[in-house]
């Protein structure tokens, strides 16, 4: 048997996953004359593949030192590189590998990501958009420019990159409901608006696809969320909530917690209402200061997982205007933190949250902010509300004193921040 036929024989068992006799067979050739050079960057390989990071390092190295003439081998020892967080090295050998073969997509792919950790995000981006032009139909540049441009606070740009990637996904691996956004995002409304379409014509009159279909800009746009469509998305939602918001940054909690903590308000001292509970990661915030904390949330899903937690003293499923109507008042803390979103005219609920509160009582409460036009409020192809902070103004004018009024991001969409207001403002005992 020849050397090489020796070598194609390790590479079949290499690729056939019989990786223990693939790597006898390279380490036997490796002081053979003709592929030794070869069979020692192929074991390399192997080794990077199995994480056997330092082995698979040096040899690779031996390799590319002997013939520097392959792309491949600089790729993949710039591969081991960064996994031993060598990033200098690994971004050297990514650049020589596109020297030798500039046409490689994950080429530029890697060099991109490396450049994007080493803080060069300008190269990161050149990097990355010529990857997208040698393959404009792969998800994965359009995601890593979205990350070069982040640290830049290109949110536009970054948040277009993001659906150019969601677009170019394969068919049925992102949700309708996400690809339709990403379609608002680049400005295909109509298309958005189609998708919704489809979605009623398979089922009538669903409430996720009749809200979406509003929030993508088809007729008026309703004064706040269905109920139906509330209770629908966060059921299918409850499973995963305080995992997807944690991933979202959501600033809730701390924000609340800090609030509190400013205004020295003494342990179990407050009757505490918490509307839009969800699964209680704000009662959390809120349960060392309530002798008794009550939530409402028209998920049943969400709140059995607040029941699971065991803060609440009580949990009611209901529409929070029509608890604020029926319900007990009195409060001392009415908490509205991430509900908002989910109402566009805000009015009738300041208004019964006024009536619930004792005079002296606090009302803390969250919007995203709209600001690029002058309305009072929007529905955005989120498929959620951003509030004016003119409209906010008005709102909180004469029965209100603001004691605490932060612009700041809510949370994240794309990795970029939605910006708004966070409130703590007390009712006025001269307007009770």
């Amino acid at each position: 048997m020849t050397s090489e036929h020796a070598l194609r024989q390790a590479q079949r068992l290499h690729l056939a996953g019989e990786a223990a006799a693939a790597e006898a067979a390279y380490r036997a050739l490796l002081d053979d004359d003709a592929v030794g050079v070869a069979a020692c960057h192929w074991l390399g390989f192997l080794l990077l593949q199995q994480e056997r990071l330092a082995d698979a390092y040096a040899l690779l190295s031996r390799a590319v030192a002997s013939d520097g003439s392959h792309a491949e081998w600089h790729f993949n020892l710039g591969l081991a590189s960064a996994r031993l967080h060598r990033g200098g090295e690994a971004i050297a050998a990514m650049r020589t590998a596109i020297a030798l073969d500039p046409s490689r997509y994950c080429y530029w792919t890697h060099l991109g990501a490396l450049l994007t950790q080493a803080g060069q995000e300008g190269e990161a981006e050149r990097a990355l958009r010529q990857a997208v032009s040698l393959d404009p139909q792969c998800p994965d540049a359009y995601y890593l420019l979205r990350d070069a441009l982040l640290p830049q606070q290109r949110y536009a740009e970054a948040r277009r990159s993001n659906a150019q990637g969601v677009l170019a996904e394969p068919p049925g691996k992102m949700t309708p409901i996400a690809v339709a956004q990403a379609c608002c995002e680049l400005g295909r409304w109509d298309q958005a608006r189609a998708m919704a379409e489809s979605w009623l014509a398979q089922q009538p009159d669903h409430p996720v696809a009749l809200h979406m279909l509003a929030a993508f800009g088809q007729g008026d746009a309703p004064a706040s969320c269905s109920n139906a469509y509330v209770g629908q998305a966060f059921d299918a939602a409850a499973a995963g909530f305080d995992q997807a918001l944690a991933r979202l940054r959501y600033h809730g909690p701390q924000w609340v917690a800090d609030c509190l903590a400013r205004l020295a308000i003494a342990p179990a001292s407050r009757t505490v209402l918490d509307l839009g509970c969800g699964t209680g990661l704000i009662g959390a915030v809120l349960r060392p200061y309530a002798r008794r904390l009550d939530g409402v949330d028209l998920s049943e899903g969400m709140l059995e997982h607040a029941r699971a937690k065991q803060l609440f003293d009580n949990l009611h499923q209901a529409d929070m205007l029509d608890h604020l109507r029926l319900g007990p008042r009195g409060y001392d803390l009415i908490s509205c933190l991430d509900t908002l979103p989910y109402l566009g005219a805000l009015d009738p609920l300041f208004d019964l949250c006024a009536a619930s509160l004792n005079p002296g009582g606090l009302l803390l409460f969250c919007t995203e902010m709209l600001e690029d036009d002058q309305s009072d409020y929007r529905l955005h192809h989120s498929g959620r509300y951003r509030h004016h902070p003119g409209y906010l103004d008005r709102l909180l004018a004469g029965r209100w004193r603001v004691l605490a009024r932060e612009r700041l991001p809510v949370r994240d969409e794309a990795g970029c921040p939605v910006m708004g207001e966070f409130v703590c403002a007390l009712r006025d005992a001269a307007e009770g």
